[in-house]
């Protein structure tokens, strides 16, 4: 859990994270966009995506 804490302690670290976050909510978005009945889900990714984005931006 330390190296964990110390690795997003850390700018590059935690852009890291970041990017990786973001990146997986835009491939679930993708993948969940073709199935009926999956919208609010991906419009929850398509946000938190967004959110992620905007925090790596800081």
């Amino acid at each position: 859990m330390d190296a964990f804490i110390r690795f997003t302690n850390q700018t590059q670290g935690r852009d890291r994270l970041l990017r990786a976050t973001q990146y997986t909510c835009m491939l679930l978005r993708y993948l969940l966009e073709p199935k009926a009945g999956k919208e609010k889900v991906a419009l929850k990714l398509k946000n938190l995506e967004a959110s992620v984005s905007t925090g790596r931006k800081s």
